[in-house]
């Protein structure tokens, strides 16, 4: 799965014709009206939103910041934690008040709660003027004026000119079923878009600036092309790697990622060495009991062969705890996992009961205060591991891809090849490279001293 959050990021930015920041000076200006565009959830949710913000750029319409600014508010929703629709109305009670007063004309609900059940209660009892699955996005463009775009998996729109970095969506949905999953009801089956599409694609974005993209699929390394010429994505990735100077991907399942592809992380320049596979848990009666269609062993001899290929590169996974029915034995084996395999990062989630999952009726729960010891134990063991590898890196000299300009009074953000992350005092703009030597490091970030010449 792709990383998950249901906190609300900053909204996407619309390309403002005219500079435009509120409505009134939107208004004054001539704009077609205001939108505000606010996105929940994982990198996948991000992307759809870019796509919407490029058919309401082309609508005329000026991006704010703020619900009280804007004529049209998009949510763009996930739904992967149980709280994530009741966060969401939280802002939809927001968003009626505004509409009451007149501030705000209309509210899209769109994403995977769209997709949900629960989205027909939500336009009901908000007043919702459209709701928008995973689907059929391309509907938005006749809410915001446009001629109806019909589209599969992936719109024919131009792609983000100029941004330094971005991410192609190469495949949606999922054929897996895992148990505490909701990802296959709302995202679908898996489609996958064509090789010489996606690398289309990418050429586009980096004759038009981009240095860095991110290919993205909700099990990204099953991509096959629907040519059926038996191209799988390595041979995707490979192509994808010799027209951007820049490559990641995410997210990988351990069942689809072939010695091949991690050969070739290795292997090619451009490609970033760091490898995001989940494994949820490091007991095979657990990964049994969830379905995820692998064994533990099997899934550290695919970190072996990483390890092997890629020395110094990063390694993060997703981790469960308190699934149910994990017994004190389970987590014992996850624990031995993640020391075996020594992570670089982890997502660790303590497991929430989603409606319409098979997870949510199995009973034998965990409790919750048991679920919360896991969870620390298994944080704290990588933290340590990742904290002892990360002060191996000091005095190394390093090239930092420059990923946020330094924000004020603080450090820019930025990545070297090997995937660790990098708090860096430099001017450089986002895209640009800088070079300088690690002098500390913590378990999540390292720190870098002045840019050398």
């Amino acid at each position: 799965m792709i990383k998950k959050s249901v906190t609300p990021q900053r909204p996407i930015p619309l390309l403002r014709k005219g500079g435009h920041e509120t409505a009134e000076s939107a208004r004054t200006e001539g704009a077609m009206g205001t939108a505000c565009i606010r996105t929940f959830g994982c990198q996948m949710n991000v992307h759809d939103s870019d796509r919407m913000r490029r058919m309401i750029l082309d609508a005329g319409y000026a991006e704010v910041h703020s619900y009280e600014d804007a004529d049209v508010v998009i949510l763009n929703t996930c739904y992967v934690r149980e709280n994530a629709v009741d966060r969401v109305r939280g802002h939809l009670g927001e968003l009626v008040r505004l509409k009451r007063e007149g501030r705000v004309k209309k509210v899209a609900l769109t994403g995977c709660i769209g997709a949900a059940e629960e989205s027909q209660e939500l336009r009901e009892q908000y007043g919702i003027d459209l709701v928008l699955g995973t689907h059929n996005t391309y509907e938005l463009a006749e809410f915001v004026g446009l001629p109806t775009m019909r589209e599969t998996f992936t719109p024919e729109l131009p792609g983000t000119k100029g941004a330094s970095s971005a991410f192609i969506t190469i495949m949606t949905g999922c054929n897996y079923q895992c148990s505490y999953c909701i990802v296959p009801s709302v995202r679908g089956r898996m489609v996958c878009r064509p090789l010489e599409n996606v690398v289309a694609e990418v050429e586009r974005l980096v004759a038009s600036g981009t240095s860095y993209v991110t290919l993205l699929g909700q099990t990204v390394d099953a991509w096959r092309d629907p040519s059926g010429d038996g191209k799988k994505f390595c041979d995707l990735l490979e192509q994808v790697a010799e027209v951007a100077p820049r490559v990641w991907f995410t997210t990988s399942h351990p069942s689809n990622m072939e010695d091949r592809t991690l050969r070739a992380i290795g292997e090619k320049p451009s490609i970033v060495k760091r490898l995001h596979l989940p494994v949820q848990s490091g007991s095979d009666r657990m990964l049994k009991i969830m379905h995820r269609g692998y064994k533990a062993e099997r899934y550290r001899r695919k970190i072996e062969v990483f390890r092997e290929n890629v020395p110094g590169g990063t390694l993060s996974t997703d981790i469960i705890v308190g699934h149910p029915g994990e017994t004190a034995q389970d987590h014992e084996e996850t624990l031995k996992l993640v020391g075996e395999c020594g992570f670089d990062s982890a997502y660790v989630f303590k497991f929430s009961p989603r409606r319409g999952t098979e997870a949510a009726d199995m009973g034998d729960e965990v409790p919750p205060e048991v679920a919360q010891r896991r969870f620390m134990q298994v944080l704290r063991a990588v933290e340590r591991g990742a904290f002892e590898r990360n002060q191996r890196k000091i005095g190394n000299l390093e090239d930092i891809y420059i990923r946020h300009g330094r924000s004020e009074g603080g450090k820019a953000v930025g990545e070297t090849w090997s995937g660790h992350a990098v708090h860096v005092a430099t001017d450089s703009p986002p895209g640009n490279y800088t070079r300088a030597r690690i002098e500390s490091a913590g378990p999540h970030v390292l720190y870098a001293g002045e840019p050398l010449a």
